[in-house]
């Protein structure tokens, strides 16, 4: 008898204010690791430049004059850096995902406010028009997506998801941490919370990064709300099914034989 074997994302994010970016994800036996990516906003002062090794802009576009421009979107980028794998949600608009949030506790720069500034970053991917819906529960046990608070992640950090997903690429659970401090140490602001949020429920619901700096699921976040590209590239994400990518369509297969690449490695 074969076994499903469970597959895990774990995306860390960090809100940093000029500093250098680190940008590393390995591929591993039946697992994703993402380590430390930094994350800035309007409020702190961004780097010149956000450069990796996916560099160029991947979105779908039309040239032609007399012709009409395609959605904007990044899906391209994504199954690039995927190894062309979807890994999402089922269709959840008939039984909500159940999330629970942790109550507040006294925590270092706590704010009352930052619950309310993550629902709302739910309710922002909610509108996108993705097969999804949330409802917030109060017993964790019976919860699927948790939202933790700390006090302060790992050296630049100050968000961090993981994600469970099954050998066919259904996710089928996730834990979103979100810090009170920016990875500078500088207590956090319920607008910064909340565009942290906005990214990390991003990683949540299957999305990766992506190179172009105007969307929220930019490695650096410049941006405090979702993009047109980050709405379209998630309903596209969510009309594929789960699985590999093929030129004929897609395939829902284990692909734990090939995650020995490294993907987007670089330093600056």
């Amino acid at each position: 008898m074969q076994t499903s074997r469970s597959l895990v994302l774990v995306a860390v994010c960090a809100l940093a204010s000029g500093m250098p970016s680190l940008s590393r994800a390995q591929e591993q036996s039946a697992a994703y690791a993402v380590m430390p990516l930094f994350v800035t906003a309007p409020f702190a002062a961004p780097p010149a430049s956000a450069s990796g090794t996916a560099s160029r802009s991947m979105r779908t576009t039309i040239a032609a004059p007399t012709a009409r421009a395609e959605p904007q979107n990044y899906l391209p980028e994504q199954l690039l850096v995927r190894d062309s794998v979807v890994r999402r949600w089922a269709d959840r608009t008939g039984e909500p995902i159940r999330v629970w949030m942790q109550a507040s506790r006294a925590l270092t720069s706590w704010d009352d406010t930052f619950p309310v500034m993550a629902q709302q970053a739910f309710e922002s991917w909610q509108a996108v028009g993705v097969p999804v819906r949330f409802v917030f529960v109060r017993d964790s046990a019976a919860a699927e997506l948790h939202v933790v608070w700390t006090d302060r992640l790992g050296h630049d950090e100050s968000g961090r998801t993981v994600w469970w997903s099954t050998s066919q690429g259904w996710i089928t659970r996730a834990r979103v941490t979100l810090s009170t401090h920016a990875s500078d140490g500088m207590p956090q602001t319920p607008r910064a919370l909340r565009a942290v949020a906005l990214h990390e429920i991003g990683h949540a619901l299957g999305m990766g990064h992506t190179s172009d700096a105007r969307n929220i699921m930019a490695a650096w976040v410049e941006v405090t709300e979702l993009s047109e590209a980050d709405r379209n590239t998630a309903a596209m994400l969510y009309q594929l099914p789960p699985g590999r990518v093929t030129s004929g369509g897609a395939e829902a297969r284990s692909d734990a034989g090939g995650m020995q690449r490294r993907l987007g490695g670089t330093q600056h």
